[in-house]
């Protein structure tokens, strides 16, 4: 593995996040499939308590953006969350399926806001929003491990370039400011790591989505940051949650491939 310390981004501070619970009603009351109530036939029907454990990264992405689209991809024995950031880094988590759920697979977009409150309690549906989805989405399986990364290596590099970023401003003039948007652009798409396998299979991270994967608080203390592949795409997991890309020069797929 090599390290190569790039340039700034945000600053990106790492904020506790406290587990939410839903509202205080059995999940048995609440037991109408996401595809039933938002009338979208053949997809799967699952209760709310199968994704509670999405509620803190569907939270925080609807903080950055009350726009969130939340994208709800279920196979055999996962179900998959996934989530646009305002700033143009698709998040996600994967968390096994309840034993009693129905294991059909599905695949639909609805507000993470609207979702959020179905999960809570609310008896209002998610309408379903599959057209607003812009871009492609990763594979659920077939990912193939490159190397891992200390957390305390990410945690520095995020700081290092916060430090270029506020550096960039004052150099504008703007102490304390945001520098100049297509200055923190091209700080925020710079490599700042590089991994390598025993292969030679080799994958480049962006300050972006590191800084993603932190401001989610995806990157518990004492943790490592595993980086895959799996065809075009690439992944940065951490221990709740992970950040995916394409490969530079391929183009985006359309659709999500499941076991």
């Amino acid at each position: 593995m090599t390290t190569d310390t790039g340039r700034g981004s945000q600053t990106l501070s790492e904020r506790a996040l406290a587990r939410e619970t839903a509202a205080d009603m059995s999940w048995d009351d609440r037991a109408l499939t996401i595809g039933g109530i938002c009338g979208v036939p053949g997809r799967l029907g699952m209760r709310p308590g199968a994704l509670v454990e999405l509620v803190p990264m569907l939270r925080r992405a609807a903080a950055l953006h009350e726009g969130s689209l939340a994208r709800i991809v279920t196979g055999k024995a996962t179900v998959t969350g996934l989530v646009r950031l305002p700033f143009d880094v698709l998040v996600g988590r994967t968390l096994p399926l309840p034993t009693d759920t129905d294991r059909r697979a599905g695949d639909y977009s609805v507000l993470a806001t609207e979702l959020l409150a179905w999960i809570d309690g609310d008896d209002a549906p998610p309408a379903p929003r599959d057209a607003d989805w812009r871009g492609g989405i990763p594979p659920t399986t077939g990912w193939n491990r490159v190397d891992t990364v200390p957390d305390d290596v990410i945690r520095r590099l995020v700081r290092s370039g916060a430090l270029t970023l506020n550096d960039a401003a004052a150099r504008d003039g703007l102490p304390g400011a945001q520098p100049r948007a297509e200055v923190a652009a091209a700080l925020l798409d710079s490599v700042v790591l590089t991994v390598s396998s025993s292969s030679g299979e080799r994958v480049e991270l962006t300050l972006r989505l590191i800084s993603a994967i932190t401001r989610m608080g995806f990157l518990p203390r004492g943790s490592h940051l595993a980086v895959d592949t799996a065809g075009r795409w690439f992944r940065a997991a951490a221990r709740y949650g992970s950040g995916y890309a394409e490969r530079p020069g391929l183009r985006l797929s359309l659709g999500l491939r499941s076991s």
